[in-house]
Protein backbone atom coordinates (compact mmCIF):
# COMPACT_ATOMS: atom_id res chain seq x y z
CA UNK A 1 0.00 0.00 0.00
CA UNK A 2 2.61 2.55 0.88
CA UNK A 3 4.52 1.72 -1.97
CA UNK A 4 1.97 3.24 -4.05
CA UNK A 5 2.41 6.76 -2.23
CA UNK A 6 6.12 6.11 -2.62
CA UNK A 7 6.74 4.10 -6.08
CA UNK A 8 10.82 5.01 -5.89
CA UNK A 9 11.21 3.52 -2.49
CA UNK A 10 12.25 -0.19 -2.28
CA UNK A 11 10.35 -2.77 -0.42
CA UNK A 12 12.70 -2.77 2.38
CA UNK A 13 12.87 1.09 2.38
CA UNK A 14 9.32 1.48 3.00
CA UNK A 15 9.20 -1.03 5.55
CA UNK A 16 11.22 1.09 7.89
CA UNK A 17 9.70 4.27 7.01
CA UNK A 18 6.57 2.31 7.84
CA UNK A 19 8.02 1.91 11.50
CA UNK A 20 9.62 4.85 11.87
CA UNK A 21 6.10 6.47 10.69
CA UNK A 22 3.92 4.32 13.06
CA UNK A 23 6.32 5.07 15.94
CA UNK A 24 6.26 8.87 15.19
CA UNK A 25 2.24 8.73 15.50
CA UNK A 26 2.28 6.69 18.51
CA UNK A 27 4.41 9.15 20.42
CA UNK A 28 2.48 11.83 19.16
CA UNK A 29 -0.49 10.58 20.86
CA UNK A 30 0.83 10.00 23.94
CA UNK A 31 2.06 13.24 23.82
CA UNK A 32 -1.33 14.99 23.03
CA UNK A 33 -3.07 12.96 26.14
CA UNK A 34 -0.25 14.36 28.46
CA UNK A 35 -1.29 17.93 27.11
CA UNK A 36 -4.94 17.34 27.11
CA UNK A 37 -6.73 17.70 30.47
CA UNK A 38 -8.62 14.56 31.96
CA UNK A 39 -12.45 15.57 31.74
CA UNK A 40 -13.54 12.97 33.86
CA UNK A 41 -11.77 13.11 37.18
CA UNK A 42 -12.37 17.23 36.48
CA UNK A 43 -16.03 16.40 36.58
CA UNK A 44 -16.20 14.20 39.40
CA UNK A 45 -14.25 16.87 41.46
CA UNK A 46 -16.92 19.06 40.31
CA UNK A 47 -19.71 17.29 41.22
CA UNK A 48 -18.50 15.98 44.14
CA UNK A 49 -18.21 19.86 45.32
CA UNK A 50 -21.18 20.67 44.14
CA UNK A 51 -23.20 18.13 46.36
CA UNK A 52 -21.11 18.89 48.96
CA UNK A 53 -22.17 22.53 48.65
CA UNK A 54 -25.76 21.39 48.28
CA UNK A 55 -25.93 19.70 51.50
CA UNK A 56 -24.55 22.46 53.30
CA UNK A 57 -27.33 24.69 51.95
CA UNK A 58 -29.68 22.49 52.88
CA UNK A 59 -28.34 21.98 56.32
CA UNK A 60 -28.54 26.08 56.96
CA UNK A 61 -32.40 26.01 55.54
CA UNK A 62 -33.07 22.98 57.83
CA UNK A 63 -31.52 24.63 60.65
CA UNK A 64 -32.69 28.11 60.27
CA UNK A 65 -36.43 26.90 59.65
CA UNK A 66 -36.31 25.08 62.95
CA UNK A 67 -35.00 28.01 64.88
CA UNK A 68 -37.33 30.03 63.25
CA UNK A 69 -40.58 28.45 64.00
CA UNK A 70 -39.93 28.68 67.23
CA UNK A 71 -40.11 32.10 67.24
CA UNK A 72 -43.44 33.71 68.77
CA UNK A 73 -45.72 34.95 66.38
CA UNK A 74 -43.77 33.37 63.12
CA UNK A 75 -45.81 30.46 62.30
CA UNK A 76 -44.81 28.25 59.25
CA UNK A 77 -41.72 29.27 57.69
CA UNK A 78 -39.91 28.55 54.41
CA UNK A 79 -36.31 29.53 54.34
CA UNK A 80 -33.84 29.84 51.07
CA UNK A 81 -30.33 30.51 51.71
CA UNK A 82 -27.98 31.45 48.90
CA UNK A 83 -24.22 30.85 49.11
CA UNK A 84 -21.09 32.04 47.15
CA UNK A 85 -18.04 30.14 45.95
CA UNK A 86 -17.63 26.58 47.38
CA UNK A 87 -15.99 25.06 50.05
CA UNK A 88 -12.02 25.49 50.38
CA UNK A 89 -9.31 23.10 51.72
CA UNK A 90 -6.56 24.32 53.88
CA UNK A 91 -3.72 21.83 54.10
CA UNK A 92 -1.01 21.12 56.44
CA UNK A 93 2.19 22.27 55.66
CA UNK A 94 5.57 22.11 56.93
CA UNK A 95 8.31 24.34 56.47
CA UNK A 96 12.13 25.20 56.92
CA UNK A 97 13.89 28.72 57.67
CA UNK A 98 17.56 28.75 57.21
CA UNK A 99 19.04 32.05 57.75
CA UNK A 100 22.89 33.16 56.75
CA UNK A 101 24.26 36.80 56.91
CA UNK A 102 23.57 36.90 52.96
CA UNK A 103 20.33 35.29 52.22
CA UNK A 104 16.84 33.87 53.76
CA UNK A 105 15.90 30.66 52.63
CA UNK A 106 12.66 28.45 53.28
CA UNK A 107 10.68 26.02 51.95
CA UNK A 108 7.36 24.75 52.84
CA UNK A 109 6.08 21.10 52.09
CA UNK A 110 2.59 19.79 52.50
CA UNK A 111 2.72 16.82 55.08
CA UNK A 112 1.31 14.04 53.16
CA UNK A 113 -0.79 11.00 54.81
CA UNK A 114 1.41 7.78 54.89
CA UNK A 115 3.32 6.92 51.60
CA UNK A 116 0.84 8.29 50.03
CA UNK A 117 0.48 11.54 47.81
CA UNK A 118 -2.88 12.88 49.44
CA UNK A 119 -2.19 16.16 51.79
CA UNK A 120 -3.23 16.17 55.11
CA UNK A 121 -6.63 18.69 55.08
CA UNK A 122 -5.95 20.76 57.89
CA UNK A 123 -9.31 22.70 57.74
CA UNK A 124 -12.37 22.84 55.77
CA UNK A 125 -14.31 26.38 54.88
CA UNK A 126 -18.07 25.93 53.99
CA UNK A 127 -18.77 28.31 51.15
CA UNK A 128 -20.46 32.18 52.59
CA UNK A 129 -23.50 33.13 52.87
CA UNK A 130 -24.97 35.86 50.64
CA UNK A 131 -28.36 36.29 51.24
CA UNK A 132 -31.62 34.31 53.34
CA UNK A 133 -34.87 35.12 52.43
CA UNK A 134 -37.97 34.34 54.74
CA UNK A 135 -41.19 33.85 54.00
CA UNK A 136 -43.50 33.23 57.25
CA UNK A 137 -46.93 33.17 58.17
CA UNK A 138 -46.58 36.23 60.42
CA UNK A 139 -44.06 38.19 57.92
CA UNK A 140 -46.52 41.14 58.11
CA UNK A 141 -46.19 41.92 61.51
CA UNK A 142 -43.27 44.37 62.34
CA UNK A 143 -42.22 42.74 65.94
CA UNK A 144 -42.26 39.12 64.29
CA UNK A 145 -40.32 40.80 61.20
CA UNK A 146 -37.56 42.54 63.68
CA UNK A 147 -37.37 39.18 65.58
CA UNK A 148 -36.63 37.06 62.55
CA UNK A 149 -33.76 39.90 61.27
CA UNK A 150 -32.05 39.59 64.55
CA UNK A 151 -32.29 35.95 64.87
CA UNK A 152 -30.71 35.49 61.38
CA UNK A 153 -28.48 37.70 61.60
CA UNK A 154 -27.05 36.63 64.49
CA UNK A 155 -27.37 32.44 63.49
CA UNK A 156 -25.65 33.46 59.86
CA UNK A 157 -23.35 36.80 60.66
CA UNK A 158 -25.21 38.98 57.99
CA UNK A 159 -26.43 42.27 58.08
CA UNK A 160 -29.41 43.14 57.84
CA UNK A 161 -29.78 43.97 53.91
CA UNK A 162 -28.80 40.99 53.03
CA UNK A 163 -31.55 39.44 54.76
CA UNK A 164 -35.35 39.64 53.48
CA UNK A 165 -38.64 38.80 55.17
CA UNK A 166 -41.96 38.49 54.21
CA UNK A 167 -45.47 37.44 54.81
CA UNK A 168 -46.20 34.11 52.80
CA UNK A 169 -49.53 32.64 51.97
CA UNK A 170 -50.79 29.77 54.51
CA UNK A 171 -51.62 27.97 51.68
CA UNK A 172 -48.71 28.03 49.55
CA UNK A 173 -46.12 27.19 52.14
CA UNK A 174 -44.96 23.14 51.97
CA UNK A 175 -46.10 21.00 55.55
CA UNK A 176 -43.15 18.95 54.68
CA UNK A 177 -40.19 19.81 53.04
CA UNK A 178 -38.68 17.09 50.64
CA UNK A 179 -35.00 16.99 50.19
Amino acid sequence: MLQRFFPKLQKKDLMLHGIVLLGLLGMGCILLSSVLPSGTAAKEETGQTAAAQEEYRRTLQAQLTDILSVIEGVGRVEVLVTLDGSEEYQYATQGDRTVSEEQVRSSTTYVTVGGSRDALVESVSHPGITGVVVACEGGADSTVQEAVYRAVSVACGLPSNCIFVTRSDPSAIRKESTP
